[in-house]
């Protein structure tokens, strides 16, 4: 259970990169002038990317108290519609998943078996919830949620534009950002009632072509004395290719519930 948990967090939570195709970093400034957070989120919200395909490829860290190691990812995005993840564990294919907005489904190769149902499985282990477009955004650098509906209040924590609601929420959500292009640095996402907590930081970001990306991701979740670390390194990055999503259980698995 443990094993099949990690396999499949590290792939669902893969990103980050080294070295993208015909990229280079972005600059990036400290916030030093006080702005409103509506101009920071509108900023934000222009480096959202239009794209109809992207593979993302790379390797995975994944540390808690009981295991520590390092698979290789491959990301397969159709936009707002299928998510594929190829995991390989000494370039051995060892699981394969595919996420639509209705559903999560995956086959591990270690033990022949399958899956199929919604996302709670993600939400046990991450601390928080997590659907298709959280994490389709969670990939690209995005906040996870759409703001419209929401009040926020901005300041300047540490050299960033710190963002935070105004509102008491069951999930509270804090966002801190760089001055140049508003780009997300960090999101803090906290449950009021519990001791849970997740932190996601993006060390940098890069432009390919007229794509932005990050450059590497890292996940920390707390809850109580137990830790997660996920950090997440890119190799190579392209754009709207023509991709073949090829997802089929093999007969002899058997179909399990989590």
């Amino acid at each position: 259970m443990k094993k099949i948990a990690f396999i499949l967090l590290a792939g669902l939570l893969f990103m980050g990169c080294k070295k993208g195709n015909e990229g280079f970093l972005l600059r990036e400034s400290d916030a030093k002038k006080s702005k409103t957070a509506l101009v920071i989120l509108n900023d934000h919200a222009k480096n959202a990317q239009q794209f109809k395909t992207v593979t993302l490829q790379g390797t995975a860290q994944y540390k808690d108290e009981f295991e520590n190691r390092k698979v290789g990812i491959e990301v397969l995005i159709e936009k707002d519609t299928q998510i594929q993840m190829n995991i390989r564990y000494a370039d051995i294919l060892i699981f394969k998943a595919l996420i639509t907005p209705d559903n999560l489904q995956y086959f591990n190769k270690l033990n022949e078996t399958a899956f199929q149902g919604g996302f709670d499985i993600l939400t046990q282990f991450i601390g928080t919830d997590i659907n298709f477009n959280r994490l389709q955004n969670l990939l690209l650098g995005q906040v996870l949620d759409s703001q419209e509906d929401k009040e926020f209040i901005a300041t300047i924590e540490d050299g960033l534009h710190k963002v935070s609601s105004t509102q008491q929420e069951e999930l509270q959500s804090t966002y801190f950002f760089e001055d140049e292009n508003s780009l997300l640095k960090k999101e803090s996402i906290a449950e009021r009632d519990s001791n849970r907590k997740v932190t996601i930081s993006y060390p940098g970001y890069q432009k390919i072509n007229h794509f932005i990306v990050p450059t590497a991701l890292n996940i920390q979740a707390e809850e109580g004395e137990k830790n997660l670390n996920l950090d997440i390194r890119y190799q190579k990055i392209t754009f709207n290719e023509d991709l073949h999503f090829n997802y089929s259980v093999p007969k002899r698995y058997k179909m399990i519930n989590l």
